[in-house]
């Protein structure tokens, strides 16, 4: 027998994330160097740095569940009109526990990736199509846990010694006995955070770890911890949202596309028709701090996210189509040509309606979305379709439960 999906899960802070279609970590390099030496046919050894992984989710939820745990936010709490900026991302620990399998729930196996930081997000709609959204985080670790895989949440004012659940197993790192995997301060409030190391920062046993700072005073008013646990969990069915709370998935017929009409007197919101697909990426290049003695990054940050996206149309007639030019353009006169370099930034606003109800879910918005006018290509026996291309001024993409306020 092999391992089957349904075996497999994905848990942030306590949540099992929705409607995983892919997830886990997708690439692990750990750069590796022979060192050679003078008047020696062989190598000498074999050297290694700090290694470099990425981690994958790609999900069919269209709630703003995922969402809220990448900004450190309690998911449960999350109201009409709540603002999701990716620019207030918090690092976030994922832990993959693996199901005995043959409809059993109890856990016998688990994998921690701790300390993920966003790298990107993408968001895709279509005809016909189920609505995705991917995101992909690195980070420096993971661990593959022969029990359950817990992440822990405290208070920092209840510290600075910290209980785990239940009894740590051991992991030996440059000679040191790890048996809190990975440790980090927040303030997700303020969105301020530092990633704390044995020997620093804290020590541990199997039983309990304890600060050797006040995080209180600096700041910081809860610690994540990650550690495995030769205890047996258990994840009920129960613990999957059914399609009474949230859609299986959302189609294309569920989603609207709007564009601001900005050559009006006054500037309204516009739903534009023969869309065919839509999608948008907010990207960031991610600069890693390091330090001597040190195995994993400090953090990883970055300067200015870039926003990309396209949307595919199929113009009913030729007036359709010069009339969206003439808005991604903003040249309202009929009788004036348009060219490659007549734009201004434009809202965009995609809205996500439940299948069942028509309820608004999700809304997803651009704020200064540049369009580049289309190449109009025909071919033959097809209709035609073109896609237009836009980029956000200023690197925004904001997600809202519901409507945007």
């Amino acid at each position: 027998m092999a391992i089957k999906a349904g075996q497999i899960l994905h848990d942030v802070d306590g949540f099992v994330v929705d409607r995983i279609q892919t997830g886990g970590v997708s690439s692990l390099n750990i750069p590796e160097e022979k060192i050679y030496e003078l008047g020696n046919y062989q190598a000498v050894a074999t050297v290694r740095d700090v290694a470099d992984l990425s981690f994958d989710i790609e999900s069919l939820d269209v709630s703003t569940e995922i969402e809220s745990l990448i900004l450190g936010k309690d998911p449960t709490v999350a109201v009409e009109g709540d603002e999701f900026d990716f620019v207030e991302s918090l690092p976030m620990d994922v832990i993959s526990p693996f199901k005995a399998g043959s409809g059993n729930f109890d856990i016998v196996k688990g994998v921690a990736v701790p300390y993920l930081t966003l790298e990107s997000a993408t968001y895709r709609f279509g005809v016909r199509q189920n609505s995705t959204q991917q995101y992909t985080f690195k980070g420096d670790a993971v661990y593959y846990i022969p029990g359950s895989p817990r992440s822990q949440k405290e208070p920092l004012a209840s510290g600075p010694t910290f209980a785990f659940d239940d009894p740590a197993l051991k992991y030996v790192e440059s000679g040191d006995d790890l048996y809190a995997l990975s440790v980090c301060v927040k303030n997700e409030a303020t969105n301020t955070y530092k990633r704390l190391f044995i020997g620093d920062h804290y020590t541990n046993t199997a039983t309990q770890l304890t600060l050797l700072d006040d995080f209180v005073a600096q700041g910081y008013d809860t610690i994540h911890f990650v550690y495995g646990t030769a205890v047996v969990d258990n994840y009920p069915q129960t613990v999957h949202e059914g399609v009474s709370v949230k859609p299986a998935t959302v189609r294309g017929k569920d989603i609207d596309v709007y564009i601001m009409d900005a050559s009006q007197a006054t500037p309204t919101f516009k739903r534009w028709s023969g869309v065919q697909s839509f999608e948008v990426t907010r990207r960031v290049t991610l600069d890693a701090d390091e330090e001597l003695g040190n195995p994993h990054y400090i953090a990883q940050d970055y300067d200015v996210p870039e926003v990309t996206g396209n949307v595919v149309l199929r113009p009913t007639n030729p007036d359709d189509l010069w009339e969206k030019l003439r808005q991604i353009t903003n040249i309202p006169a009929t009788n004036e040509i348009m060219g490659v370099y007549s734009s201004q930034p434009l809202q965009v606003e995609l809205r996500v309606n439940d299948p069942d109800t028509g309820v608004l879910l999700k809304t997803l918005y651009v704020p200064d979305a540049r369009f580049t006018p289309p190449n109009i290509q025909g071919q033959v026996q097809q209709k035609l379709q073109v896609t237009i291309n836009f980029t956000s001024d200023g690197g925004q993409l904001k997600v809202y439960k519901g409507a945007r306020p």
